[in-house]
């Protein structure tokens, strides 16, 4: 239930941080990168909506991208730190932790988290699911003859990998205010990574090669990433669940369950 709650959230959160991508991208930084035309691009593999938005944006309101970038960072904070305040709710459950944080400690503590993975997280996102899409826009951009690509099969998913773990390692150590060792995250930060890298490579492929859209037509894109959203979730609390486990085995943390009962 916590795991379809974060993914009702991560929904949520999406447009608002579309929204603050594509008022970047109209930006004069982004004209000079042309941050736009990557933007425009990986549209067509996100739900209809999306699309809208880059449209309104080109036609009606770029120069007044900086207002509607503050809305998008307002959003994606509002909705992001629900997201982080569900996971670490989930993984006081999973540790079984009697006290838990009052609840503007937890809205404090989950918009901290936020701000501080959510770099790493969105990039990582992208990289693991669209790097195909992306490697395509860098060989028209670049030309084929670019050195970068014979070192592209390997950037990609080993930057994807790194940037998750230290987001997930962040995430475990901080979302419990009892955890003070990042020898206690780091296995199940590592089991995350890799089974997230995992599910957007699973993903991205779902997405480019299955015709989903006969069936659902506008709505498949909606129903795809909800779903990507909710293994995402889960996958965060089985490394979670992977840390608790180890730290429940350890003879120091039996032998004080003993004292305590």
């Amino acid at each position: 239930m916590i795991s379809q709650a974060i993914a009702f959230n991560l929904f949520l959160a999406f447009f608002p941080t579309l929204l603050l991508v594509v008022a970047i991208a109209t930006s004069p930084l982004g004209s000079r990168t042309n941050m736009l035309d990557l933007v425009t691009d990986f549209t067509r593999y996100l739900p209809p909506g999306s699309r809208q938005i880059v449209s309104e944006f080109l036609i009606k309101r770029a120069p007044q991208a900086w207002k509607w970038a503050l809305v998008g960072w307002a959003g994606t904070l509002l909705a992001g730190s629900q997201v982080m305040k569900l996971i670490m709710e989930g993984i006081h459950s999973i540790y079984g932790d009697a006290e838990q944080p009052g609840f503007l400690h937890r809205q404090w503590r989950g918009l901290l988290l936020l701000i501080a993975t959510i770099a790493p997280l969105i990039v990582a996102s992208v990289l693991g699911v669209f790097g195909r899409p992306i490697h395509n826009w860098f060989t028209q951009e670049l030309g084929g003859a670019h050195p970068f690509h014979q070192v592209w099969v390997f950037f990609f998913p080993l930057a994807a990998m790194l940037l998750s773990l230290i987001a997930l390692t962040v995430i475990y150590r901080f979302a419990r205010p009892q955890e003070n060792s990042l020898r206690n995250v780091l296995p199940g930060a590592v089991i995350a990574t890799l089974l997230w890298w995992l599910v957007d490579v699973l993903f991205g492929y779902y997405v480019r090669r299955v015709p989903y859209s006969i069936v659902y037509g506008g709505l498949a894109a909606v129903i795809g990433l909800l779903v990507w959203m909710q293994l995402s979730a889960v996958v965060v609390f089985l490394g979670a669940a992977w840390n608790a486990e180890i730290v429940a085995g350890r003879p120091n943390s039996i032998s004080s369950r003993s004292n305590a009962h």
